[in-house]
């Protein structure tokens, strides 16, 4: 039987893009369904009880989407600074906001050079995108390393399991660009300087499991 599902507006696209990530971007269906196995997902807490159930509650049918009659999905929600992994996910998202940002660069008025915050900062920054880096030319034998661009899957859909790093970049059907994030149009502190809307409206292809 279909949970009922009985979702606010606001919150809605958020609960149906995470569902249909754990649906299509880990590659579960290439799991051994020979095998009897557990997969638990640990997610940051959140104050919508109403979308955390139906989020769990769709969540426990996907094994049956695949077939996988000895696949056990579970999500679960915790507060992040319990839970060790979350919060290194957390550090991983940080670093990379971080440099994408040029947080490095900022600077307080009449201030030069990095404040101790922003030193340590970078550092660790620069430490976690070497970790990865090399981990995914280890395991790939890849050459270049993008925070903000999605992993390929070198032409084979189950390196969604297979791959030990992967990237994510979500967008819209329908976006348009702004160019004031773009490098050449950053303040001299590398800071967000105004909008520059692309007039161009960019349609996202059709089937792209990125897109929503």
């Amino acid at each position: 039987m279909q949970p009922e599902v009985v979702l606010d507006r606001g919150l809605d696209t958020q609960f149906k893009l995470c569902y249909q990530f754990l649906k299509h971007s880990f590659g579960l269906e290439y799991l051994d369904p020979s095998v009897a196995q557990e997969v638990l997902v640990r997610l940051d807490g959140h104050s919508s009880q109403k979308h955390k159930k139906n989020l769990a509650l769709f969540s426990r049918e996907i094994p049956q989407v695949f077939g996988h009659k000895n696949l056990k999905l579970s999500v679960t929600y915790h507060q992040s600074d319990k839970v060790p992994r979350i919060q290194a996910c957390d550090l991983i998202i940080g670093a990379a906001g971080s440099r994408g940002n040029n947080m490095n660069l900022l600077r307080a008025p009449q201030k030069r050079g990095m404040t101790p915050k922003q030193k340590a900062r970078e550092e660790l920054s620069q430490h976690i995108y070497d970790r990865l880096r090399a981990i995914d030319a280890s395991d790939r034998g890849s050459q270049v390393f993008h925070w903000f661009e999605s992993t390929g899957k070198d032409g084979d859909r189950a390196n969604l399991l297979n791959h030990k790093v992967r990237i994510w970049k979500f967008k819209p059907k329908m976006y348009q660009t702004d160019k004031g994030w773009q490098n050449a149009n950053l303040d001299k502190h590398g800071q967000y300087a105004g909008r520059q809307l692309d007039a161009q409206i960019v349609s996202v292809e059709a089937g792209d499991k990125f897109s929503y």
